[in-house]
């Protein structure tokens, strides 16, 4: 690879993926001309043009060969960063995703210990529906993800936390702690968003015990869900744990329906965890 800088090929690929010399600069945060001079650099080196010219720019036919190749370097690199970074203490930026019920029920205390035993961790938790996450984790936009399901695909580890039970609200006052299947569904079924493992897990127990819900409303989360049940506005299921502290509502039994689902913790099979990462999962374990 003589007379060939990793800077280089970095700068080649930015600007393929942002369209221009200039919008590669703005990104690395280099100046223009220091972007030409490596791509000129590259085009020498190998005495081939590399892009077409126009908006946006296109790789010419060496250009894509080049860029195959610079792909592989640079992820190789990565990766040899990210295994030399687990050969020491807990330290840097450490991002990972939550669900929306982990972020409320586990998260919280995992997040207080974590900052107790690692210091030196700058922690990010991004918070989403368990189809937001996955996705988090196959763009590597985090390295741990805390969900509502163990997914099947092989692209995926995982490791269960713990089964979630699920609950069915109704308004605080009601003077029934069991309703039947054929009540249940006579109401507003009010749940989860799709995308949600909450909302997956009460479609398929429903499907299982053949229950046709008469209507469906969408909320995004589990407070706002309690809300409008508080308020009258049908029937709802949430995870049991949070409606002991829940007001204005009360948890039934529905006849014949029982509906968990698992809490995982995922990440990505064939990469390995930072030494942060790696401590924030025990602890997720741990505590849960």
């Amino acid at each position: 690879m003589s007379g060939v800088s990793f800077q280089s090929l970095r700068m080649f690929l930015a600007i393929l993926e942002h369209g221009s010399v200039s919008a590669a600069g703005r990104r690395l945060g280099v100046s223009q001309p220091a972007v030409s001079g490596h791509l000129h650099s590259l085009e020498a080196r190998y005495g081939v043009v590399l892009l077409e010219r126009g908006r946006p720019v296109r790789a010419t036919a060496a250009g894509e060969c080049l860029e195959r190749h610079a792909r592989r370097i640079v992820a190789s690199y990565r990766e040899m960063e990210e295994e030399m970074s687990r050969q020491v203490e807990p330290s840097g930026d450490l991002t990972v995703g939550a669900s929306t019920t982990p972020a409320e029920v586990i998260v919280p205390r995992v997040v207080a210990k974590f900052a107790e035993l690692c210091p030196e961790v700058n922690l990010k938790v991004r918070v989403g529906d368990t189809r937001e996450i996955m996705s988090m984790l196959r763009e590597r936009e985090i390295e741990l993800g805390l969900v509502g399901l163990e997914p099947e695909d092989d692209f995926f580890a995982s490791r269960l936390i713990e089964h979630d039970l699920l609950t069915a609200i109704v308004p605080e006052g009601s003077e029934k702690d069991e309703i039947s299947a054929e009540e249940f569904a006579s109401h507003p079924l009010v749940l989860r968003e799709e995308g949600s493992a909450t909302r997956r897990a009460v479609e398929k127990s429903l499907s299982d015990s053949n229950i046709a819900a008469r209507s469906i409303m969408e909320l995004g989360s589990n407070a706002a869900i309690v809300g409008a049940i508080a308020q009258g506005a049908g029937v709802g299921v949430v995870p049991k744990r949070i409606v002991s502290g829940a007001s204005g509502v009360t948890a039934v039994r529905v006849a014949g329906l029982e509906i968990s689902r698992p809490l995982a913790l995922v990440s990505e099979a064939n990469r390995g965890l930072s030494p942060a990462a790696e401590e924030f999962g025990r602890l997720c374990l741990e505590l849960a």
